[in-house]
């Protein structure tokens, strides 16, 4: 029987939550911004959820993932646009290392409508609208295509920072009639 971490349940919790949230009447928030360092990213740096998730997207668009990774738990997981669950920052490393070196080589991720719901002390979800513009070069048979979607991010206040304890990614699509 798998044993349950406290850091797990409640990012469990937090992520049960998501379903009353969605995305509603959000402002564009503006591009990412700058990522600092990734010997910084592990501090206690005050930023609120809502930065880290911009945070997300400069680490995605500078193909880093090692400062991605650097983003969460060292026992988070991270479901990608194909149900692929990438587990502990090493997994989400290693996960969009070998994707930004082939289907996402050169692909553009940009974010809009970021809101951020507290969820409990310290608990946040934060949900992304976003859009991939696969690189202009790109093979149409490899690459991830033109898309978008949504990102839901559980993010978890510990020592004065914020860290991603959970993320998955769903491409929108129109509803069935």
């Amino acid at each position: 029987m798998p044993t349950t971490r406290p850091l797990a349940l409640t990012a469990a919790v937090a992520i049960a939550t998501v379903s009353s949230i969605g995305l509603h009447g959000c402002a564009d928030t503006g591009s990412p911004t700058q990522r600092p360092s990734s010997s910084s990213s592990r501090t206690a740096t005050d930023l609120g959820a809502t930065d880290l998730a911009r945070r997300f997207v400069t680490t995605f668009n500078d193909g880093d993932a090692r400062a991605l990774a650097d983003l969460f738990t060292d026992d988070a997981e991270f479901v990608n646009i194909y149900g692929i669950r990438m587990s502990g920052r090493t997994g989400i490393e290693r996960g969009h290392d070998a994707a930004f070196a082939s289907r996402l080589d050169g692909a553009t991720l940009s974010a809009h409508d970021v809101e951020q719901h507290a969820a409990a002390d310290g608990v946040a979800v934060v949900q992304v609208g976003w859009r991939l513009e696969r690189a202009a070069d790109a093979d149409p048979a490899l690459a991830v295509p033109d898309s978008a979607g949504v990102l839901t991010f559980t993010a978890l206040r510990t020592d004065g920072a914020w860290l991603f304890v959970a993320g998955a990614n769903v491409v929108t699509s129109p509803p069935p009639s």
